[in-house]
């Protein structure tokens, strides 16, 4: 089977131009239509998930069913992701993040009718969830395939600074704006969220289709698992993967937030929106200024010497009694986790051959939603176990050594030089 697609990404494998600005990336329509997509089908997402976590906690009561919201979005985001990796290889990724987006609409566009017949029973919100949970399983796939497309190799790491950036600001003002149409009136944010999401649909149905290539892996059982063999074999790819996913499961001190602000910090409310705001601040920030300055050189270095930051802001702020210093502190834990995500993504997309993108990136969806699932589990239980303080200091040191082992059994990662070569 072939496609097409009009990208210099593929085609052209010559070195960047003398003085040539990464920045220039963003100029380029079909990155534009890239980042736009991004842009507003995070912004959706987060409609659906703040609207849909409320009503259904206004609709049952229970503390029991946020929980299983939870999961009930995970299981199925876990288990289509590998399909959702072949199916990116195999068509173009362009219109595979269409259908995704159509099929986010169509939820919200569900949610919109039920609420307009009356208050939608706890039945049709969990259904919901689920959609929401098997459309979140293509977001990685889709966003690993599409960036080396649209721009050159040279250009891949500042771009994935400007669509991880957009992602964060989304993910900070999406609650923001749900919050407000849902106190104007719940059926407001889901109208909100079909606009939003048709539109992601729509630019993504703009955009350029694949260069002509062969896609030489049929979709079956086996090919599914050709993403895991990729990251086993790449020593690379595997030791950033493996960085991310412990950071990650033994750091969680996010997940202990509430606790935190009203047991440690005695904060009210509003305190706590600004504890769970700042992580994201900061990585805003920086990753804006990676969107203008990408690291060029000394990849692996800078990305296992950010991931024992990340272990030691996440200590120090388990220490802090200090309302402000903690704020500063979680600020910059996101900061650093942003960094390892732009190297981390940037290593994925170009060291990936372009036919196994989608697979790839997939697995790296897997390792990303267990780690953020599964670390909130364990935060909680060694906070169950040893107390609030211990659990969140014994977490940052944990990742401290944790990232020394993997630094020094996956060695090629601390000699990865520019992420580009």
């Amino acid at each position: 089977m072939t496609i097409s697609l009009n990208s210099s990404a593929e085609t052209n494998p010559a070195a960047p131009r003398e003085g040539a600005r990464p920045g220039l990336a963003l100029s380029r329509r079909p990155f534009l239509h890239v980042w736009l997509l991004r842009a507003a089908a995070v912004l959706g997402s987060q409609i659906i998930a703040f609207a849909l976590s409320l009503q259904l906690y206004q609709t049952s009561g229970s503390l029991l069913d946020l929980g299983l919201l939870g999961l009930v979005q995970f299981v199925p985001t876990i288990a289509f992701s590998l399909p959702a990796g072949q199916l990116t290889d195999r068509f173009a990724p362009g219109r595979i993040a269409c259908v995704a987006q159509l099929f986010n609409a169509a939820t919200a566009a569900m949610l919109l009718i039920a609420n307009l017949a009356g208050a939608p029973p706890v039945t049709v919100l969990f259904a919901a969830a689920v959609m929401t949970g098997a459309t979140r399983s293509f977001d990685h796939p889709v966003n690993t395939a599409l960036l080396p497309l649209v721009v050159e190799r040279w250009h891949v790491a500042a771009a994935v600074g400007w669509t991880a950036s957009v992602a964060k600001m989304a993910t900070l003002g999406g609650p923001i704006l749900a919050g407000a149409l849902f106190a104007l009136e719940p059926k407001s944010s889901y109208t909100a969220a079909v606009v939003l999401c048709g539109a992601a649909a729509a630019i993504a149905f703009a955009l350029p289709r694949p260069a002509t290539r062969t896609v030489g892996h049929a979709i079956g059982f086996r090919s599914a698992f050709t993403g895991f063999s990729v990251i086993w074999r790449d020593r690379v790819l595997s030791g950033a993967m493996l960085l991310d996913l412990l950071a990650v499961l033994l750091g969680g001190a996010t997940a202990l937030l509430p606790a935190y602000a009203l047991d440690v910090l005695h904060a009210g409310p509003v305190e706590l929106g600004l504890l769970r705001a700042a992580p994201g601040a900061g990585a805003v920030l920086l990753g804006i200024w990676l969107a203008r300055h990408p690291v060029a050189r000394h990849a692996g270095a800078v990305l296992v010497g950010t991931t024992l930051l990340f272990g030691v802001l996440t200590g120090l702020f388990g220490m802090s009694h200090n309302f402000a210093l903690s704020l500063l502190l979680l600020a910059g834990i996101g900061a650093a986790d942003m960094v390892s995500i732009h190297i981390r993504s940037a290593l994925v997309q170009l060291r990936t051959p372009s036919e196994l993108r989608g697979r790839v990136g997939a697995v790296n969806g897997i390792f990303i939603s267990s780690s953020n699932q599964i670390g909130a589990f364990e935060s909680g239980l060694t906070a169950s176990w040893f107390g609030l303080v211990p659990a969140v200091v014994a977490g940052g040191m944990a990742t401290i050594l944790a990232t020394i082992v993997v630094a020094w059994v996956c060695r090629p990662l601390r000699r990865v030089d520019r992420p580009h070569d």
